[in-house]
């Protein structure tokens, strides 16, 4: 959807909790009504505005845990879409570019939190030195790649990505990394028990049809633990009480957050006046160069 919404000039960018979307009134207009059927919704007006809200979004201040580093990524992916010589794109572009600014100026920046949470669990769950079997990561996500890089995978004697495209993940492997990770799709995964093993949940990019399928998958396999990392845990009706399951939104991870944000904290109100004067400075140089 978000393609053909950039195709007619709307910004579109998915967050953790929401989905917003950005353009001329004109354009809006045309996005289907049952996009918005049974959520609730804000409208945000003008190109000051708008440039302010992307600008804090991609500093990380309006983030769940401050700093985070994921939603530049999707800033940039909805940026892409578009075509720069739009209006929108011209705002998008120049809100980014502000709240990155902001963002270095002051290491607004979460450390690797995810990385932190899997290896807080693995050691809660594999006592006494014990190596764990296996590491599976489902879905090819940045997350995934970013879990890898970190040497989470050290741990385990193994680790796979369970992916829909296992030859898009195998090339992207081998461009940003040499470490040793096997890809397979997901109708390979989850046949036989490895009582051992750990999962991650690194995709909330599923259908209702891989929903099923991984669940099941996940009860064949009866890993020691499964750890969803999806800000929103669509699998957790499904696995909790019958696999040991644990989401963000458990008081383990909240606990890392609430450390992480404890320590950003303070510089909330400094990104955000950075973000102010560059506005500022942006209108500014708007009025001069108005005939």
């Amino acid at each position: 959807m978000a393609d053909n919404l950039a195709a007619i000039g709307v910004f579109t960018l998915p967050t953790c909790s929401r989905v917003e979307f950005y353009s001329e009134e004109n354009a809006l207009v045309n996005i289907p009504s049952e996009v918005f059927a049974g959520f609730d919704f804000r409208p945000i007006e003008g190109a000051a505005a708008i440039m302010q809200r992307i600008a804090e979004i991609a500093s990380g201040v309006r983030s769940r845990i401050l700093g985070e580093r994921n939603i530049i990524q999707q800033l940039e992916g909805a940026y892409k879409r578009l075509d720069p010589n739009l209006p929108i794109a011209r705002i998008a572009r120049q809100g980014i570019d502000f709240g990155l600014t902001a963002r270095k100026i002051y290491q607004f920046n979460a450390p690797p939190i995810y990385d932190q949470f899997v290896r807080y669990i693995m050691a809660d769950r594999c006592q006494n030195g014990e190596l764990p079997d296996h590491l599976y990561l489902l879905g090819s996500s940045n997350l995934s790649y970013d879990l890898i890089e970190s040497g989470v995978e050290e741990h385990f004697r193994s680790t796979t990505i369970v992916t829909r495209d296992p030859k898009s993940a195998r090339k992207r492997l081998h461009r940003e990394t040499d470490k040793k990770v096997e890809v397979i799709h997901q109708k390979e995964f989850g046949h036989a028990r490895e009582p051992q093993s750990l999962v991650v949940i690194a995709t909330s990019n599923l259908t209702d049809q891989d929903k099923a399928d991984l669940q099941n998958a996940l009860l064949r396999l009866e890993p020691r633990t499964v750890v969803d990392l999806t800000a929103n845990p669509v699998m957790a009706a499904a696995l909790a009480g019958k696999l040991n399951y644990v989401n963000m939104y458990g008081e383990e991870f909240r606990r890392l957050i609430d450390q992480n944000n404890e320590q950003l904290a303070p510089k909330v109100p400094l990104v955000r006046s950075d973000i102010e004067a560059a506005l500022r400075t942006a209108q500014l140089d708007l009025s001069a160069k108005a005939p």
